[in-house]
């Protein structure tokens, strides 16, 4: 399990935009502090960072993490009742057509008005379109559990621990 502290700096250095990807398995990362990067990268499934901490999860590799699952998302379905022409803000526009490249499906619109053609973003709204996103979410949500689960088991052993410690009065008043 992830620290809490490793967390918060790790999510500090994302936050900051010092991860930067190099590859698909290869990102470098700046310390929080800046004093130089670190190559973090994903061998044989396994996350492994040049830090020399000897941690399983250092900040780096969570914020490379981070970097990773989060340049996946895609941005939020468009509402097409409101949308206006880029170049001459006309609302007559018109579907035509998909543009496939290297970020993506991007949707083509015309503007029946300028005559000129623009792109905005194509968003589908299925859960297995995103699959790295619903992993990621799955795994935060096993991990707070587990961390419930122990506070729950430690108020247990603290419950149970003052109720040793105390006389029993309970006895007492029930009589002989």
């Amino acid at each position: 399990m992830i620290a809490d502290e490793v967390r918060k700096e790790g999510f500090e250095i994302f936050k900051k935009g010092l991860v930067r990807r190099l590859s698909s398995n290869h990102f470098v990362a700046k310390t929080a502090n800046a004093v130089g990067w670190q190559i973090v990268e994903i061998k044989q499934g396994k996350w492994i960072c040049d830090c020399g901490t000897g941690d399983e999860w250092c900040v780096h590799l969570y914020a490379a993490y981070l970097h990773r699952t989060t340049s996946k998302i895609q941005p939020e379905p468009l509402d097409e009742s409101h949308l206006k022409c880029r170049h001459c803000g006309s609302p007559d526009i018109a579907r035509c057509g998909f543009r496939y490249n290297a970020r993506g499906i991007a949707r083509r619109y015309f503007c029946n008005d300028c005559q000129r053609k623009f792109s905005i973003p194509h968003v589908e709204n299925t859960l297995l379109a995103r699959p790295a996103e619903v992993l990621w979410l799955v795994n935060e949500v096993g991990m707070l559990i587990s961390k419930l689960t122990d506070l729950v088991f430690e108020l247990n052993n603290r419950i149970f621990m003052v109720s040793e410690e105390q006389p029993s009065e309970n006895h007492s008043l029930q009589g002989p």
